[in-house]
């Protein structure tokens, strides 16, 4: 009699659907302003690369990421339809609870689904399967097929009393890679999660990877080891034969508890609130059957303890069923909007940094190449120019040619060493050294006639200066360089700041969503 006070306690709690509407408008607008705002801000906050030529890496790297916000921004409306077809389904059982069956394949949901159907039906409730089809629900007669391998090709549910809906997926992680995408499509349109796992290998961490991303959207979710049995062995009529048993109470409470240690550790690890998870629960379907239901079965089974735990889930399925529009429109916003820019745009943003983080410190290089090539240029070129001069001792036509000489010189060596940038040009200062310096003239004697004409201290002086010449141009160049990386770098600071703020902004959305659960 116990057993059976528990089906109907959740029978009826099933049918108290008196809730009052969650006021969700709100939160759907401020949503929608928030996607409205990232893509404002996406479009107005993006990286040129003013003062870079068009083959630099870095303004490849550039143009490469600007591209796929674009793809991003045009994409982003259609992405919606993933959104609506779940949404189909949502609407269509509006006035039910609905309850995914989530795991992967061969974790023994079908059977699950055609027992608690079965459950139902013995206590005088309606059940009713379909399955959907192109997008549309298509009633059927049959109960879930049931085997060892992969069986649910499509999306499949039964309708069991007047508000309880459980949906049949296929596996999350099936074989076929459609299978799993049908599964992702639809885990919006549900209540409430059932997890299940075999207890041949509960709680793989594949599974507990995907739970983890169900807690993360504030489900409710209770996770369930099912065939909690094993085959003994024992003779009848003189024939040795296998018999199915139950797992005995201690070792299902220790799959449970590790199940549920193992599972509180990765959600940790998620950074996933803990406390979201329930107590797992055994089950052993096959046992069920195999004593047609009988009031000793449901409890040595496990069912007794299932229904009292889908009891304690139902109201926090209502609770997830009246903020459901704007906890869909969340996930899509987190999953679909967010969490790729930050997967997938961050990270190029950071090698950007680091890209622009290289291209500085080689600029120190750059400018010691340049300085060193014209200096060595003009210096090997120096005595023949000091003697070309040296006749008249024209010491102004001298530095005029070297001033027209560093200009070539230098334009040519920035030119080819500053491939990356596009520079203003910087007049070379012509150059002027001490008054006093002059062409070494050596007399006569008597006659005051020049003997010799020197420029030993000219060519010394002018080697010297030279250098912090072509040293001060060339750090005035440098620094136009700098100034068009530290651009472009202020450019992805405001970015990462503008999207550090949005994901806290959405953060803030989502917790007042949820705040009064």
């Amino acid at each position: 009699m116990m057993i059976h006070n528990s089906i109907q306690t959740f029978i009826h709690a099933t049918e108290a659907f008196d809730q009052p509407k969650k006021d969700i408008v709100a939160h759907l607008d401020k949503m929608h302003a928030w996607h409205q705002q990232l893509a404002r801000n996406l479009k107005d906050q993006r990286l040129n690369s003013h003062g870079l030529t068009s083959e630099s890496s870095i303004a490849l790297d550039i143009a490469t990421l600007n591209a796929q916000l674009d793809r991003y921004l045009n994409h982003w409306e259609t992405q919606l339809d993933t959104l609506h077809a779940a949404q189909s389904i949502a609407d269509h059982f509006d006035d039910k609870i609905i309850l995914l069956i989530f795991g992967k394949f061969n974790a023994g949901k079908s059977s699950l689904c055609n027992v608690l159907a079965e459950c139902f039906h013995r206590h005088q409730q309606s059940v009713e399967y379909f399955y959907l089809e192109d997008g549309k629900i298509v009633e059927s007669q049959d109960c879930f097929k049931e085997g060892a391998t992969e069986t649910t090709t499509r999306l499949q549910g039964v309708c069991l009393g007047k508000n309880l809906i459980l949906l049949d997926t296929p596996g999350l992680h099936s074989v076929t890679p459609e299978n799993a995408d049908l599964t992702q499509r639809f885990l919006d349109s549900a209540d409430g999660v059932l997890w299940l796992s075999s207890s041949s290998s509960p709680g793989q961490v594949k599974e507990l990877a995907a739970l983890g991303q169900e807690l993360r959207r504030h489900k409710p979710l209770l996770p369930v080891i099912t065939r909690s049995d094993y085959f003994e062995e024992d003779e009848v009529d003189g024939e040795i034969c296998q018999i199915l048993c139950n797992k005995s109470p201690g070792q299902r409470h220790l799959q449970e508890n590790d199940v549920h240690t193992r599972a509180m550790d990765q959600l940790i690890e998620m950074h996933v609130d803990p406390s979201l998870l329930q107590s797992p629960i055994s089950t052993s379907s096959q046992m069920l059957k195999n004593a047609d239901f009988n009031d000793q079965a449901m409890q040595s089974a496990g069912f007794d303890r299932l229904f009292n735990a889908l009891m304690h889930l139902i109201q926090p399925a209502l609770a997830y069923k009246q903020r459901k529009p704007a906890e869909a429109l969340l996930h899509h916003l987190q999953e679909q909007i967010l969490m790729p820019l930050q997967v997938e745009i961050v990270p190029q943003l950071h090698q950007l940094q680091r890209n622009l983080n290289h291209a500085s410190d080689t600029l120190v290089q750059s400018k010691e190449q340049i300085i060193t090539r014209t200096w060595r240029g003009m210096i090997a070129t120096l005595p023949s120019l000091l003697e070309q001069f040296a006749e008249q001792q024209a010491v102004d036509e001298l530095y005029s040619t070297l001033t027209q000489q560093a200009e070539q010189s230098l334009s040519q060596q920035i030119s080819d060493t500053l491939v990356d940038y596009q520079l203003q040009s910087l007049p070379f200062e012509p150059l002027k050294f001490a008054k006093h310096l002059s062409y070494e003239v050596i007399y006569a004697d008597d006659t005051k006639e020049i003997l010799a004409i020197g420029h030993d201290r000219l060519y010394a002086e002018i080697s010297q200066s030279l250098w912090q010449k072509l040293d001060v141009h060339t750090d005035e160049v440098i620094s136009q360089c700098q100034k068009i990386l530290n651009n472009i770098q202020t450019q992805i600071e405001v970015i990462q700041q503008g999207l550090s703020h949005d994901e806290q902004a959405l953060q803030q959305i989502a917790h007042c969503l949820r705040m009064k659960d």
